[in-house]
């Protein structure tokens, strides 16, 4: 209990201080593993839930690893089979892996469509809505894999995404509407993407489908902030390094007192501040030691950058409305 170290530790620590007993049968023992995640989570997430003037990107929290996606390339091979007014389609030669959800353009036709079902090496598939085009037995197409699905654990990106190939090594996030207007569907090319946008927390599109033959692979990479996993009444240990892994005792500690309506609860709110703010400054000391913000430029969601709170301007700067 005293080392601070594992989620057991700390759990025992906050039941100890709250006056009921540790071995798992005190009425806020679930209470005390709730209130313990809701203070690793207000950590992770930067610290501002308990002190407003904290927000860091945690020098811990960064993966170990990076992230890396291999870009599928067109497939356009035979010819298919559209209906005006259907969701059907056949291939001539069914694609050899599931092209669900991907993209699907045919070349004489403008719009756009995603395949909503197709099993791998089948000819038959479906669009997600009818075919607007004209009947067309023998249709030249493209099918375009755009979406892909990041590391179940990202954050967040901490960095513009890189690829090696055609000379290009950054490839910069941008919000969908931009990438919407910068690269419609219907005029998709082949090559290393040049932008990327989120469309989920854990799923990107790019601005381009990547090679033109069924060889051309495009590896990209990506570094990440991993979501840390919940705290049990284990031997693991959470990612809040262990010296300042009291603060998450002290918090959880916080609320507990408040459901006892204990007095001391504003002293342990002043303690688990404390211990933020002392962890924020190290936090910020370790990266400026190593040059600068050791994460580069955050790549946030659409949701989070500037343009959707900040009022709208002109090229000039004039505030519009």
């Amino acid at each position: 209990m005293a080392n601070y170290t594992t989620s057991a530790d700390l759990l025992d620590d906050i039941l100890n201080r709250a006056g009921e007993k540790t071995d798992g049968t005190s009425d806020f023992n679930a209470a005390a593993i709730r209130y313990l995640n809701r203070a690793y989570q207000g950590i992770w997430k930067g610290g501002g839930s308990l002190d407003p003037e904290v927000h860091e990107t945690w020098w811990w929290i960064r993966k170990d690893d990076q992230g890396v996606l291999t870009l599928d390339p067109v497939i356009d091979t035979g010819t298919v089979s559209v209906t005006n007014n259907s969701t059907s389609i056949t291939f001539s030669s069914g694609p050899t892996p599931s092209v669900a959800g991907r993209h699907i353009k045919i070349d004489d036709h403008a719009d756009v469509f995603v395949i909503s079902a197709h099993s791998a090496g089948q000819t038959s598939a479906t669009l997600e809505s009818v075919y607007t085009g004209s009947t067309d037995a023998t249709a030249s197409y493209k099918v375009m894999h755009l979406d892909y699905d990041l590391a179940g654990d990202v954050l967040y990106l901490s960095s513009p995404m890189k690829a090696f190939q055609d000379g290009r090594k950054e490839i910069p996030g941008i919000d969908l509407n931009s990438l919407s207007e910068k690269y419609p569907l219907n005029h998709t090319a082949a090559g290393v993407p040049k932008n990327f946008a989120f469309l989920s927390q854990s799923k990107v599109r790019f601005s381009h489908y990547g090679g033109s033959s069924s060889t051309d692979l495009i590896k990209i990479d990506y570094e990440y902030a991993a979501e840390p996993s919940d705290l049990a009444d284990d031997s693991n240990e959470p990612l809040v390094p262990r010296e300042y892994r009291f603060i998450l005792a002290d918090w959880a500690l916080m609320f507990i007192y408040a459901d006892k309506d204990d007095t001391r609860v504003g002293d342990t709110m002043v303690l688990a501040q404390r211990g933020l703010v002392a962890m924020a400054k190290e936090n910020r000391r370790r990266m400026s030691f190593m040059g600068g913000n050791m994460f580069g430029k955050i790549v946030t969601r659409q949701k989070e950058l500037d343009r959707f709170t900040a009022p709208l301007r002109t090229e000039s700067g004039l505030i519009i409305g």
